[in-house]
């Protein structure tokens, strides 16, 4: 009996100075850890904003183990939630806060593991310095949990950290550096029109990527919850671009099924692209590879001696995205430079003997979230097109401006009216007597109107 009053006293002794060990084990933690990636700062905060990428990687979760990934519906930004399963354990991670390509807050549980992960992005030569950090404070369930698995949370955690990282430059470099540009070599193309849900934009020329990131979601948004029928891939459809005052203006769009119609002030509107003939340029790689897509179009045009159409549409179609794709290898945009001959407006013969063309419009690329955020990655120029000198002369395919011919240029006492507008000046009454001059009536001539293409 004394044995037995004994052993129990010999483990009562024991738990209790297990439990005391644990209890003054360090339960506070602040893990860094660093890498210099070969990427520019908008395509690594766009990549790790978006929660979907994270499992190709293996950001802060071991890639090489099989997992069940879910995600929020919106899966990036602030509140964005993923979650997943291996074997019997289950981790999150959510975003609490973003400052727009400068740092990422989130909340994580992994591994039983409560932390307050920040991400930074700092830009350096050529490259971004990329800092992650873990801090928390264990529980005593939390302490014990390592202790009986024979884990040092630090060192775990350390290692986790700099492996991510890691794989996330392994990862990113390879597959920025994949890409492939091409032009459609047996003549041109017919780009259809199509009805689009789009929010109009105008913003600096640098922040297209920026803008395009967020909308595209919104637009989802609104689609689902007002039953609009999605058609085909989303767009970009430039208006113009004032690169002297780093200013563009551009409509963010979803393809829809059916025409919509919206009142004016509405934050989206519905609109339609006509069809016309194009120039067409794929590229097949990350969009930070646009501008060279461009450029490849501009000597292209310029080499086969193409008239570009610089009042037309030009398109930015986003083919094949993160959707469909993580890979930004596999990723598809497909560019739409208009060609044809400028649809001229007749201007005014006293201001100016000149047709004032619209401004090309510039590429930005979107973000790498492949939603155009995405997008995008590095901001590119879209190429000055070449047009002929002097006063293009409108086609036959386009309604010609009015004939001028027959309009003297302003400068002369009397202007003579233009030919069909003649209106005959009636004859002034001879007085029969003696009297004061009457007032002389004279119909003043037409106006002929001007005729817009």
């Amino acid at each position: 009996m004394k044995i037995v009053k004994y052993v129990f006293l010999l483990l009562l002794l024991t738990v209790v100075a297990v439990t005391v060990f644990i209890a003054t084990q360090e339960g506070k933690y602040d893990i860094k850890s660093e890498r210099v990636i070969k990427a520019p700062k908008m395509v690594l905060y766009n990549y790790i904003n978006e929660f979907r990428n994270w499992e190709y990687v293996g950001v802060l979760a071991d890639s090489t183990t099989a997992g069940v990934f879910s995600y929020s519906e919106n899966s990036s930004g602030q509140g964005a939630k993923m979650s997943w399963k291996k074997g019997t354990d289950s981790n999150t991670v959510q975003t609490t806060k973003v400052v727009e390509n400068d740092s990422i807050f989130q909340k994580a549980d992994i591994d039983n593991v409560n932390s307050e992960v920040t991400w930074s992005f700092k830009d350096t030569l050529k490259s971004t310095k990329v800092t992650v950090r873990m801090t928390g404070n264990l529980s005593f369930k939390e302490k014990a949990y390592a202790l009986l698995n024979g884990e040092n949370m630090n060192t775990d955690l350390k290692s986790k950290l700099a492996t991510g990282l890691d794989n996330l430059n392994n990862y990113l470099v390879k597959e920025l550096a994949i890409f492939d540009i091409k032009v459609k070599e047996d003549g041109l193309v017919v780009k259809s029109g199509t009805f689009y849900l789009g929010q109009a934009v105008t913003s600096k020329i640098e922040d297209i990527n920026k803008k395009s990131a967020e909308i595209f979601p919104k637009l989802l948004g609104f689609m689902k919850k007002n039953k609009i029928v999605k058609q085909g891939s989303p767009f970009i459809l430039y208006r113009s671009v004032d690169k002297a005052n780093d200013k563009a203006s551009y409509v963010v769009c979803m393809p829809i099924r059916d025409e919509m119609f919206t009142s004016p002030g509405s934050e989206y509107e519905g609109g339609k692209t006509e069809s016309f003939t194009a120039l067409k340029t794929t590229l097949k790689g990350d969009y930070s590879h646009l501008r060279k897509a461009w450029d490849k179009a501009e000597q292209y045009i310029i080499a086969r001696g193409l008239q570009e159409n610089t009042t037309g549409q030009y398109v930015e179609l986003y083919t094949k995205g993160v959707q469909k794709t993580k890979r930004p290898s596999e990723w598809v945009t497909d560019i739409y430079t208009p060609i044809g001959q400028p649809t001229i407006t007749p201007i005014n013969s006293e201001t100016s003997t000149t047709p004032a063309l619209p401004v090309k419009p510039a590429v930005q690329t979107p973000a790498t979230s492949g939603v155009r955020n995405t997008p995008v990655p590095a901001t590119g120029t879209k190429p000055a097109g070449t047009t002929a000198t002097g006063t293009a002369k409108p086609t036959t395919s386009v309604a010609k401006p009015a004939t001028t011919s027959g309009i003297k240029p302003a400068g002369s006492a009397t202007a003579k009216p233009a030919t069909g507008t003649i209106t005959s000046k009636p004859a002034t009454p001879k007085p029969a007597t003696p009297k004061p001059a009457a007032a002389t009536p004279v119909n003043k001539p037409a106006t002929q109107p001007a005729t817009t293409p």
